[in-house]
């Protein structure tokens, strides 16, 4: 019944939470222009940690998920169709007794807000600027673990290509334009990390040498057109990436082994595990 979970709740740790069966809000990331934002809502006077930054969310319902919950509350503070929302994962922040589940999820583009009498503002935060905003308690203990990195993608294409065996042979342009397609759509994507960590996609190059330089423009990628070796650009746009975390994606054992230490480096089985558009 909608509303059944509305009223204060005291965990096993002793302290009162808005919420009888859990609360769960909607951590909602994407990427502009090479840069990761979150939808953050700075609460109103009124509510409880008043003139706080947190995320849309509030007490979840006895017969709802904590997705489903994060989703609604997300269209009732700030206007979020959740058409528009891909949900990631959830972490769950329990306090024995009483649980607040962040749903963490992407958009493809900074959605349009209204806000209602809950937020005094809903703002598309710059991911690594955060740290002047006074954030809700409960955020703040949530935030460390829940803050998605930015990485930059470079694919060795002609790679990732290779180790399908669906006939690219026959058409390199037309194979490569392909993948690049579906590398346009992993743009603002959040994906995890070889490390476990999850970040968003906010860039993603694509090195293509040979033939396969006769592949189409596809918007959203920056396309490479190697003169000579992909390998050698590759590495050079590796040691040139200055204050971006890299992933490069390759098989090639001799490229990762070229690569500075501090680039990451994954198979294009990885690539492939991720969804297209």
């Amino acid at each position: 019944m909608r509303g059944d979970g509305d009223g204060w709740l005291e965990c096993g740790r002793g302290h009162r939470h808005w919420g009888r069966f859990g609360a769960a809000g909607l951590l909602l990331y994407t990427a502009v222009a090479g840069e990761a934002y979150v939808l953050l809502q700075h609460r109103a006077l009124w509510c409880h940690h008043g003139n706080t930054w947190g995320i849309p969310g509030g007490a979840r319902d006895s017969h709802e998920t904590a997705v489903a919950a994060a989703l609604r509350e997300a269209d009732e503070e700030a206007g979020i169709d959740a058409e528009l929302v891909t949900v990631h994962r959830e972490l769950v922040d329990d306090h024995q007794g009483w649980k607040y589940t962040s749903v963490i999820a992407h958009a493809d583009k900074k959605i349009d807000t209204v806000a209602n009498r809950e937020s005094l503002a809903l703002v598309w935060q710059p991911v690594s600027d955060t740290e002047g905003l006074d954030l809700h308690p409960g955020f703040a203990a949530t935030w460390p673990a829940a803050q998605a990195r930015q990485v930059r993608l470079l694919v060795d294409t002609a790679n990732v290509i290779g180790s399908r065996p669906n006939g690219w042979w026959r058409d390199r342009p037309g194979a490569t334009t392909s993948e690049l397609q579906r590398l346009a759509g992993l743009v603002t994507r959040l994906v995890v990390l070889p490390s476990g960590a999850d970040a968003v996609v906010v860039a993603v190059t694509a090195v293509l040498e040979g033939e396969a330089r006769g592949a189409d423009t596809v918007p959203g990628v920056e396309t490479v057109r190697a003169t000579g070796s992909g390998d050698d650009t590759l590495v050079a746009l590796a040691e040139h990436a200055a204050g971006q975390e890299v992933l490069v994606v390759t098989a090639d054992r001799e490229l990762r082994g070229r690569l500075p230490p501090t680039t990451g480096v994954v198979g294009p089985s990885w690539l492939s595990a991720r969804p297209a558009g």
